[in-house]
Parts: C-alpha cells; sequence; structure tokens
C-alpha cells in the first residue's frame, strides 16, 4: 500500500491540474508513475509531450476521453516538476498530496517572478566587486561581493548569497522563522546538499578566486583550489579578515585616518566632500568592529582637522550649538551648506569682476559701452546676452568691418608681392644681358638698380 499510494496521490495531482483519465493513463505508460518522477525530464521535454502523446488517441473514443494536452494544463505540468525540484532544494521530500491549489498558485508565481527577473537584468551588466587587495579594505570587499552574490542566481534559482549564510544547516526553526521576503526565506532554507549545491558551490569559488589571487587573501584560500569548495574558501578568508589580529588592524588605521584627516580649504582633488567621507568611512569601520564612537567625540575630532580660516565662524557656530555639537550629522550639513554658500558667492563676486574689468554697462566702465570698448571681438555668453539689440547690430557691423579691412590688408599684401616679384624678374633679365661682357661686374653695379637706381654716384679716381 505504501508504494501504491504515491501514484495515486500523483495521477489525482495530474487531474487537478487539468488531465483526464486518458491522458493520465498515457503518462503513466510513458514512466511518470509517482510526482519525483518529474525531476529526470527537464521543462523544454515538457514542451514536446503533447506531440509525442499523439500517438496514444484512438479516434474510437468521444473527445472528452481522447488522450490530450490542453495548454494551461501543460503550463501547470512545469510548475509541478518546479515544485518538486524547490521542494529538494529546501531539504524536503515532495509528496504530490500537498501540491494544492494554493501552492500551485504559489509556484507559477514565482517562475514568472523568475522569469520577470531575468529579462530585467539580461541587459544590464552586474557589476563584480573590486579585487581583495589588503585586510584593512575588508569590509568594503565583502560588503560589495555580498551584494553581488545576491544578483547572481544559480541552479536553485536562488541567489548565490545562500552559500555564505552563517548557517549551513537549514533546522525546523530556520523553516518556520519570519522573514521580510519570499527571497530571504529561500537564502535561509536553501539547503547546502544535492546536485543544485554542487553545482553553486562550484560556481561561487570560481568566482571568488580571481578577485583574490593576487592579494593577501589567496594563500588563505588556495587549499581549496582543488577541491572548488567556494563556501569553505569564502568562511576561511572571512575568518581571517575578521579575526582579533586583523581587526586592531582595521581599528588602529580608521583612528589614524580621523587623526590625520585635515581640510584647509579646496585643494585640487580634494574637496570639503572628501573630507566628510573620511570620517564617514573612518566611523562605519569602527562602527562595524563593534567600537561605536561617541556624536560628541566624532564633532569633537572632525571640527580639529579643520584649519580653513574661511569657516571659522562656522566652526564658533557650531560650538555655540548644543545640538550640533551632539550630532555628527547635523554639524557636517551644516558646515557642507556654509561651504558650498561662499562658494557660490565667491564665484558670483568673480563673475561681477570680470564683467567689471570687461566694460559692462553701469559697471564703472568709463561711462562708454561694453559694445564700443570691445569693438565687436569676443564676449562672454552672458555679456552678449546683456546687449540690447541696437547693441548686438552694432556689434555685427563692427566684425563686418574688421573682416573688410583684413581683406584689404590682404590684397595690398597679395599687390606688393607680385610686384617685388615682377621687379626682381626684370633685375634678372637686365644682369642676364650682360653675362657676355668678358669684363666682370663691378663692385657697386648692384647700385643701378632698385632704390638707388637713379643716384648718381662719384667715382674716385685712383691713386698715382
Amino acid at each position: 500500500m505504501a508504494a501504491v499510494a504515491p501514484a495515486v496521490a500523483f495521477r489525482a495531482a495530474l487531474q487537478r491540474i487539468g488531465f483526464n483519465v486518458a491522458t493520465q493513463n498515457a503518462i503513466n505508460e510513458n514512466g511518470f508513475d509517482t510526482i519525483v518522477d518529474l525531476v529526470s525530464v527537464s521543462e523544454a521535454d515538457l514542451d514536446r509531450l503533447p506531440k509525442h502523446l499523439e500517438s496514444w488517441r484512438d479516434p474510437d473514443l468521444d473527445p472528452e476521453d481522447q488522450v490530450r494536452v490542453p495548454f494551461v494544463s501543460l503550463k501547470r505540468l512545469k510548475a509541478m516538476r518546479y515544485w518538486v525540484l524547490s521542494q529538494r532544494w529546501l531539504g524536503v521530500e515532495p509528496a504530490a498530496a500537498n501540491f494544492t491549489a494554493q501552492v500551485l498558485t504559489d509556484t507559477m508565481q514565482r517562475m514568472q517572478d523568475n522569469k520577470d527577473f531575468k529579462t530585467a537584468t539580461e541587459d544590464s551588466e552586474v557589476t563584480k566587486p573590486i579585487a581583495f587587495a589588503e585586510m584593512a579594505k575588508w569590509s568594503k570587499f565583502w560588503e560589495l561581493f555580498t551584494t553581488y552574490l545576491g544578483r547572481v542566481r544559480g541552479a536553485a534559482e536562488v541567489p548565490l548569497r545562500y552559500l555564505i549564510r552563517e548557517q549551513a544547516e537549514v533546522t525546523d526553526a530556520v523553516r518556520e522563522a519570519a522573514y521580510d521576503s519570499t527571497e530571504e526565506r529561500l537564502i535561509a532554507t536553501t539547503v547546502h546538499t544535492g546536485s543544485h549545491y554542487a553545482l553553486d558551490n562550484r560556481t561561487l569559488y570560481d568566482e571568488l578566486k580571481p578577485l583574490v589571487i593576487d592579494g593577501p587573501g589567496w594563500g588563505f584560500i588556495k587549499q581549496f583550489d582543488k577541491t572548488k569548495d567556494g563556501r569553505s574558501a569564502v568562511l576561511a578568508l572571512k575568518s581571517q579578515a575578521e579575526g582579533l589580529a586583523a581587526k586592531l588592524t582595521r581599528k588602529t588605521k580608521a583612528y589614524s585616518s580621523i587623526e590625520q584627516s585635515v581640510y584647509r580649504g579646496p585643494r585640487r582633488g580634494f574637496t570639503f566632500d572628501s573630507y566628510v567621507s573620511l570620517h564617514q568611512e573612518a566611523h562605519n569601520e569602527l562602527l562595524d568592529l563593534e567600537e561605536p564612537v561617541s556624536e560628541s567625540k566624532k564633532v569633537t575630532d572632525f571640527l580639529k582637522g579643520i584649519q580653513d580660516p574661511e569657516l571659522k565662524a562656522g566652526k564658533v557656530a557650531v560650538l555655540g550649538d548644543p545640538t550640533k555639537l551632539g550630532s555628527f550629522q547635523e554639524t557636517q550639513q551644516f558646515l557642507k551648506t556654509l561651504v558650498h554658500t561662499m562658494q557660490q558667492q565667491s564665484k558670483l563676486e568673480r563673475h561681477v569682476s570680470s564683467v567689471t574689468k570687461s566694460g559692462g554697462r553701469g559697471a564703472g566702465g568709463g561711462g562708454g559701452s561694453l559694445v564700443d570698448k570691445i569693438k565687436g571681438g569676443s564676449y562672454s555668453r552672458e555679456q552678449f546676452n546683456s546687449l540690447t539689440q541696437e547693441e548686438k547690430d552694432r556689434v555685427a557691423k563692427y566684425r563686418a568691418e574688421a573682416n573688410k579691412k583684413k581683406k584689404s590688408k590682404k590684397h595690398e599684401k597679395e599687390r606688393k608681392r607680385k610686384l617685388a616679384k615682377a621687379q626682381s624678374e626684370r633685375s634678372d633679365d637686365a644682369e642676364g644681358g650682360n653675362s657676355g661682357d668678358d669684363e666682370p661686374p663691378s663692385a657697386n653695379a648692384g647700385a643701378q638698380f632698385g632704390s638707388n637706381g637713379n643716384k648718381s654716384k662719384k667715382t674716385k679716381s685712383p691713386r698715382s
């Protein structure tokens, strides 16, 4: 009887999802005796089921008694197969009697959610975390790595983050606990056994290895390289990075960062936001190490590092406000707003000064128009937009005149060049006419041409 019950329950489940008796018999004759047999085929195999069962049709029977696979029933059969697999992933032996109408609805919704997730992420690249370069940066690496594993789904259609949870065994208490979402429940209750775990565990190792192979963590996971045991490798690295020695190193670095950070005003690549981030990251690290700093101490250290004279008044304001003295968030937001306001005011003053020096109207530019001072030259966008239409027309006129003068100068220059070239050619011809003389030209022969060509020369008689 115990062997018959699962088969009977499976036929009843097939009837609930819409298969008639003839189709149930045909499915049984194809080797599906119990619901567990569904895991032996893939979803694609089930898509070929309608065509495969055509040979089981009996033309002499009434239509309602024919072997047939309705479209909706086929979708439900796929959901039944998926449910059987998910029960195995959760460490529960599937029973056909438990595949109720509500379970069917929930399973189909989960399948749709998985398809929606794949569709939403297929065009977006999941960014891998940066390589683990030093133990002191473990917290940041761990946050990025766990976030990454939360976006990558494995063979169990569950985020790979289930592999690195603290507890390995899934107890009844874990299954019965309350969770914020279905995904969190699956991460907590998917078992670390079975073919899905073996495949996902190997995938985890392959994801981790490139991130640590060139850093200080490689020596602690190399022992798992042959077995590709991803979970053991991650836990070994985590244990080393969060050990007592590593924690002391991280604490020292965090306190040193707070002590050495100084803000003397904006510098290239270092702004007030950069200064705030240094303090915030250090406090986050200390909080993660279970050594939080009091709010008043945070504010005191923060003010101590600010050595910008322009923020002296702001520091005094903080010291006189008990609310800000007791809140790092309030203090840094107040001073950040003050820095931003001063920077905006400084830009405005520089702009006004620039317009004044350029001869802007009403800016003390000697009473003349900005257009007349620049004479149609270059204007900033703000300057040009401030001109009237009449002034813009005058700018166009000045520029047209300037272009005309430029063309005239170019034409005159070209005319002189051609004239000089012609004169040079005439000179060459004149010199060529004397080439048959036996007597070489006198030393001052060149004076006959050019600017001295019409001037008479006195020839000194040779000394006797």
